[in-house]
């Protein structure tokens, strides 16, 4: 019932926006040019002109939606438009013509366009939560909070006495509704690490990361729920059961803070454990429906500005060879805009990547690839992390040639 009303809401939403904009005198298509660029891998220059055309399409897109909607309507009404772009761009536009193309460097290859984008399909998409989290790789989100009922004591294990808490309860059903890949609860208190999962559950960032990655998560949430009778409040035979939640999202990839958020509610009942677990209930769905905001425009900003990629790279054997890899690197991949150098130890190397794009992007045109002096090869590769293997070239190879001018 709660998803059929929220669909009926976007719906409304969606008219209200396609009304606007043709009250307005809007054309329901648009005429526009784009460039796009396709990286050439394996020499195979017909899989770059593919390339080109699907990100002059994808442009071709974004460039119509940004003449309709501004940034701040993109980032308040997520469900209405604009995340599904990246990947069925192709489904806006009504047809298009190839203006020009052609090799731009040796390594990449250009296309210009003139395409047609309908946007009567695209003011009408309500698919954009789905095809977000498609396009972020369905990331899957694992949920510990900590409980304490009116009149129940929180002892160091007390999260492990229950299968699952009323504040999980809450938060995995309104994560499932958006269509997110939840962790089973009872994996998470199946796990041996106790004492690793109480730390994270206090707020200890790395105890977390490492919990999440144990059990395959990308996202993992932690937090604490109390529920108390308020004292000096007559409602008349009934208890004002008060509750407050608190919750962080941190990346398992990187160890980052996505987001924080808590709630507070209330519930009147004349039983106070019922009345506590109803005022959780409520906060607790307040809770997540502002930490999946959240996330969901951390999401947005990756694909809509910079992306950060966490790289590490082994086989660089000094301080100054990592220097040049981090100079010679910036040339190399398609969409990295820079490179910071934050640690060299042991013929281990780790950088922090700006990239118009994600690590699948930038593992996909590393892999195999020369830079500077070395031949890589990737070893592992998660949402926000790429890693490397570098093997210094024969003497005799040219570093410049795999630069593109």
């Amino acid at each position: 019932m709660k998803k059929l009303t929220l669909y009926v809401a976007v719906i409304s939403l969606i008219c209200l926006s396609g009304s606007l904009l043709f009250a307005q005198g809007t054309a329901p298509t648009q005429v526009v040019q784009s460039i796009g660029v396709g990286a050439i891998m394996y020499d195979d220059v017909a899989a770059a002109r593919d390339r080109a055309i699907d990100d002059a399409l994808r442009k071709a897109v974004e460039q119509t939606l940004g003449t309709y909607i501004d940034a701040q309507t993109k980032v308040e009404n997520y469900m209405v438009v604009e995340d599904r772009i990246l990947n069925w761009s192709r489904g806006y536009v009504k047809n298009y013509q190839i203006i020009s193309e052609g090799k731009k460097t040796p390594e990449t290859y250009e296309a210009l366009i003139q395409a047609t984008v309908d946007m009567t399909n695209l003011a009408s998409d309500a698919d954009a939560v789905q095809n977000l989290l498609q396009g972020m790789g369905n990331p899957r989100v694992m949920i510990m909070i900590d409980e304490a009922n009116v009149g129940e004591v929180s002892t160091q294990y007390h999260y492990f006495e229950v299968n699952m808490t009323a504040s999980e309860t809450a938060l995995n059903n309104k994560f499932l509704e958006k269509n997110f890949s939840v962790v089973d609860p009872a994996t998470i208190r199946g796990n041996k690490q106790r004492d690793s999962i109480i730390a994270a559950i206090n707020g200890d960032t790395k105890a977390a990361q490492s919990i999440a990655q144990a059990l395959e998560a990308e996202v993992i949430i932690t937090g604490k729920a109390v529920a108390k009778v308020a004292t000096g409040i007559n409602l008349g035979g009934m208890k004002s059961c008060q509750a407050n939640i608190n919750a962080r999202v941190v990346d398992a990839d990187v160890g980052t803070i996505i987001a924080t958020s808590s709630k507070h509610a209330a519930y009147p009942h004349i039983d106070e454990v019922t009345g506590g677990t109803m005022a959780i209930e409520k906060a607790a769905n307040a809770l997540a429906d502002e930490l999946i905001t959240k996330i969901l425009e951390k999401w947005r900003s990756k694909f809509y500005s910079l992306n950060d990629v966490k790289l590490v790279i082994t086989g660089l054997e000094n301080y100054t060879e990592a220097s040049n890899f981090k100079n010679a690197l910036q040339f190399t991949a398609r969409g990295v805009k820079s490179v910071f150098q934050r640690n060299v130890a042991a013929g281990t190397a780790e950088f922090d990547i700006k990239i118009s794009g994600n690590a699948e992007q930038l593992a996909r045109e590393l892999d195999q690839r020369a830079v500077g002096e070395y031949n890589l090869a990737v070893t592992g590769a998660t949402q926000n992390k790429v890693t490397l293997r570098a093997v210094r070239a024969r003497t005799n190879a040219n570093p410049d040639s795999v630069l593109p001018e």
